[in-house]
């Protein structure tokens, strides 16, 4: 989903948690809302989106409350190319700059720095409010902060300016400072029930996407639209199909772990090498997705219940599954995401992880 879509899509009210931010836009009718918020909760749920949906009915000419759409700060809001064009809001995404932390440029200006003065968030927050009223920062995935810009995060917000409305969201955030946990207040967003994330991955997916994806991909993606696209250009589907084939008998584990390299998908990294590690995690995940489901299963769970149920059901209908083994593999599969992380290589890492998975079969 692009930016100005993306801008487009927030002036509308965030599926499964508008409650939340209509009690934030009452608190600042009654002059109650605090200059720092945090948005916490599981990837994909729909943080970032409650937190733009957020500032729309802060700027909107008919707030604060749901924004109109038709108003000109509406429109300023909406608009934009790389960003939006709403003069009085700030968006730092590591992912603009194509950073894996967010460094203190980002939060501190300096001359020599990557980001230009006025869009690191004390430049910004130096500038008056464009148009009199409220200025925005929302800083996206705050846990990727290294401590440096932690520090001098924390000291905007011991000094707050008037008018000023900070929104941290994060997945993560226990690797935020407590002294910065100390000073925001916490706002949680939960999962959206799977009717309503497929609903979601449906209207946001792209074209051709069919309602029966939709709802696979809500299963898969535990009711996280975000998520869900993401796994959907992943070409998390293709990756069912191959483990399945592995499940079905249809293929043994090394020709499944070579043929990984051969799906379509795409994978964040800035090298040929960074995006091979990428992918190789992202099916270690799935691995270790269905293991969690056999856990579960093993555990007296309906398979009905399961992301992954049909392929437990294939396993189990294979004959016995030696429930014994799974602690085994278990951590076999975790200690290969890790050699991933720690750079081994992605391939024969994968042949491991397979090798290891098919002494589940039976």
């Amino acid at each position: 989903m692009s930016l100005v879509s993306t801008m487009e899509r927030a002036l509308r009210s965030p599926l499964g948690h508008l409650e939340q931010v209509r009690g934030l836009w009452a608190a600042d009718a009654d002059d109650r809302l605090v200059h720092a918020l945090l948005f916490d909760g599981p990837d994909g749920v729909g943080k970032y989106l409650s937190a733009l949906h957020l500032a729309a009915g802060l700027f909107c000419s008919e707030g604060p409350g749901e924004p109109c759409g038709r108003c000109g700060p509406c429109h300023r809001f909406s608009s934009g190319g790389a960003e939006s064009n709403h003069p009085d809001l700030l968006i730092v995404d590591p992912a603009d700059w194509e950073w894996e932390q967010i460094k203190l440029e980002a939060i501190a200006p300096r001359e020599d720095g990557e980001v230009p003065t006025r869009r690191s968030v004390e430049g910004f927050l130096d500038l008056s409010s464009v148009e009199g009223g409220h200025r925005v920062v929302i800083l996206r995935e705050a846990h990727l902060m290294n401590p440096a810009a932690q520090n001098a995060l924390l000291k905007t917000l011991e000094e707050p300016r008037p008018g000023t409305v900070l929104v941290l969201v994060t997945s993560r955030p226990e690797e935020l400072l407590d002294t910065i946990m100390s000073r925001v207040m916490r706002v949680h967003f939960g999962r959206l029930d799977l009717t309503a994330a497929a609903h979601l991955i449906h209207e946001l997916g792209p074209e051709g996407l069919d309602e029966r994806m939709a709802a696979d991909l809500a299963r898969w993606s535990d009711g996280s639209p975000g998520r869900a696209l993401m796994l959907l250009a992943q070409g998390r589907p293709a990756e069912r199909e191959l483990l399945a084939a592995l499940v079905g008998g249809k293929a043994g584990p090394i020709e499944c772990s070579r043929r990984v390299w051969e799906l379509d998908g795409d994978f964040p990294g800035k090298t040929e090498r960074a995006k091979a590690r990428s992918r190789a995690r992202a099916m270690l995940d799935l691995l270790l997705e269905v293991l969690l489901d056999l856990e579960r299963f093993g555990a007296g769970r309906p398979g009905e219940e399961l992301a992954h149920g049909d392929l437990v059901g294939d396993l189990c209908g294979r004959g016995r599954l030696p429930f014994e083994r799974l602690p085994r593999v278990h951590q076999l599969l975790r200690q290969c995401r890790m050699d991933v992380l720690g750079n081994l290589t992605p391939e024969a890492v994968l042949d491991r992880a397979f090798l290891g998975f098919a002494t589940l079969l039976p």
